[in-house]
């Protein structure tokens, strides 16, 4: 080989070897570099996310369309008509609700004509009294007609959602940096007042054509986030109200607060409707509107085709045999369609998304029969700490856990020994260290917020159930239908298995009659009076029958003056209630 070809190799493999070291450098720099910032682009990404809600504005749409947002976690919408104004969902309580009806007021003095309820969720309904300025002649307020079936199953489980929804929305947290489409849930505490006024008018097709205060609008079942959402069509500029639909956040194709997981084709069906109508203003309720026909096109257009992507490929790993927990492992967005500001997973995430996929298809069961009878949480702790030396031994491996920055292996550690010693110092000191670690590598402020909140749990003791003061909220602002819906999950099985009577009540202000029968440990509620006669009745109005549940009159004295009379005995009447838990 001549000087000139060992030169040339000399060069060439001078250069390959600078490539490589670079690569090598890269690599590791970059592996250094995620190690020490991980836990921060999180906290970076979520908190430049803020800037999306944090100032309370109203936001002009169009001549006559003004959007509320940052006074809360949801959007309130004002339509301004030339016979009045009309308001499209009405924040999460009385308090948010009082400001965002004085920024409307700046705006317009018309007299409001009436409210329309997106959908049921407590952001869009709790806040509904603010907004009634004169009680002797409220504005109609409108809603699908599936709302009353949304309203009663939450009502089922409303301790259980409100403690996971505190959780989620980091509501009792010191400090929060968002909700993720929101600034933040202003319900929950006592400085919040529950106010929710029941729907006078109902949507029951596809689509409604109304006409409100002189504005034409069109009322579309926009089934997507919940089964009973509305958006609201204005054609004359083509300004579209899409509800929760869309938002400039992954969607929350199931929120860890505890709903059923959402159809997500079902959703993906009411997005092409949406591109249908070619809107050329989208006013969403959450985040700031949009604007632009081609911009509002583009975005439905991703928006749509990510909730595809993660249930078409969450079905194909179902079928290749994959469990839950794999397939949330194993799924990720496109580059494409994960960089797009409106998918970002500040909000949902596409890991519990796929959950739910699988969950909807084919139910709890992984496949795997170690999942058909597996041992409950605290028999597994008891075997693990057994095997793994005990629970100092335990805490020694959920410590070096902490140091190597495997949380969730910390996490899981601490837990199994607090399921057997429950104020073990060492261990909650390691489960918060692992909580709050896991909350500051998470984007999503549903995963965050829930994190520090159950470190905040650990660290304070507090509370977090509803207060005497909701739950008494709750019952006078409820129809009688929707307390009577509830008996059933509050009867006590275990205390009256061996009663077999019937209880019915007969309100005279409203003249209804529910029946509540136990038999075969089951409280069966109907809203009518029974065939073959009571073995207990009671006559009462429906407001004592609400200051009775709520400890605002005791029985006996609404007996002694004569609000209430028992047929049957006040003892055995007594005896019927005590079947049922109270709170």
């Amino acid at each position: 080989m001549n000087v000139s070809g060992t030169l040339a190799i000399l060069v060439l493999t001078g250069i390959t070897l600078s490539y490589l070291c670079q690569q090598i450098y890269t690599r590791f720099q970059q592996s250094y570099t995620e190690k020490l910032l991980q836990e921060f682009d999180a906290f970076t990404e979520l908190n430049e996310h803020t800037k999306e809600f944090n100032v309370p504005e109203v936001i002009k749409v169009t001549q006559n369309v003004y959007v509320a947002v940052g006074f809360g976690l949801a959007n309130s919408i004002l339509i301004e008509g030339p016979d009045g104004a009309v308001v499209v969902d009405v924040m999460e309580s009385y308090e948010a609700g009082i400001e965002v009806m004085r920024a409307f007021r700046n705006i317009t003095k018309s007299p409001l004509k009436a409210l329309i309820y997106t959908h049921n969720h407590a952001d869009h309904t709790y806040g509904a009294k603010a907004f009634i300025e004169d009680p002797d002649n409220p504005p109609q307020v409108w809603a699908h007609y599936g709302i009353d079936k949304e309203f009663r199953r939450t009502a089922l489980t409303s301790a259980s959602a409100f403690r996971r929804a505190m959780r989620q929305f980091g509501v009792l947290l010191p400090e929060q940096l968002n909700s993720g489409i929101g600034i933040r849930l202003r319900y929950g505490k006592t400085d919040n007042t529950l106010s929710i006024v029941h729907p006078t008018h109902l949507v029951y097709n596809k689509e409604t054509d109304v006409d409100i205060a002189g504005i034409r609008m069109r009322l579309i079942h926009i089934p997507g986030e919940t089964d009973d959402q509305i958006g609201v069509w204005l054609p004359n500029d083509k300004t579209l109200l899409c509800a929760d639909d869309i938002y400039k956040a992954f969607p929350n194709l199931y929120a860890i607060r505890g709903t059923p997981s959402r159809d997500l084709m079902q959703w993906v069906s009411t997005l092409d409707l949406m591109l249908d109508l070619h809107p050329e203003y989208l006013v969403p309720s959450h985040t700031k509107p949009l604007s632009g026909a081609s911009y509002i096109q583009e975005t439905i257009t991703v928006y749509r085709d990510a909730i595809q992507y993660v249930h078409d490929q969450t079905v194909r790993l179902i079928n290749a045999g994959m469990t839950p927990e794999d397939i949330a492992q194993s799924i990720r967005l496109p580059e494409k369609l994960a960089r797009h500001p409106y998918l970002k997973e500040f909000y949902g995430t596409v890991g519990w998304s796929a959950k739910a996929v699988f969950t909807n298809y084919i139910g709890w069961f992984s496949g795997d029969p170690v999942d058909l009878q597996p041992l409950t949480f605290k028999e597994r702790s008891i075997r693990l700490l057994n095997l793994l030396g005990g629970p100092e031994r335990v805490v020694q491996e959920s410590r070096a856990a902490i140091e190597r920055k495997d949380f969730q292996w910390a996490l899981e550690l601490s837990s199994y020994i607090l399921s057997q010693d429950k104020g073990n110092p060492d261990a909650k000191k390691v489960k918060v260290e692992a909580l709050t670690s896991l909350a500051s590598r998470h984007t999503s402020a549903n995963g965050r917020n829930y994190y520090l909140t159950c470190a905040y749990e650990e660290v304070t003791g507090i509370n977090i159930d509803t207060t005497k003061e909701m739950r008494e909220m709750a019952i006078l602002t409820s129809p009688l239908h929707i307390l009577f819906n509830v008996f059933p999950v509050r009867f006590k099985a275990e205390q009256c298995s061996n009663k077999n009577e019937t209880l019915v009540f007969r309100f005279t202000d409203i003249n209804k009659v529910f029946s509540v029968q136990i038999r075969n440990s089951v409280a069966i509620v109907r809203e009518s009076d029974v065939n073959n006669g009571a073995d207990i009745e009671v006559t009462l109005s429906e407001t004592i029958w609400k200051q009775i549940l709520t400890g605002g009159a005791s029985t006996i004295m609404s007996l002694a003056n004569g609000s209430i009379s028992v047929k049957g005995g006040i003892l055995n009447f007594s005896s019927f209630m005590k079947c049922f838990d109270r709170d």
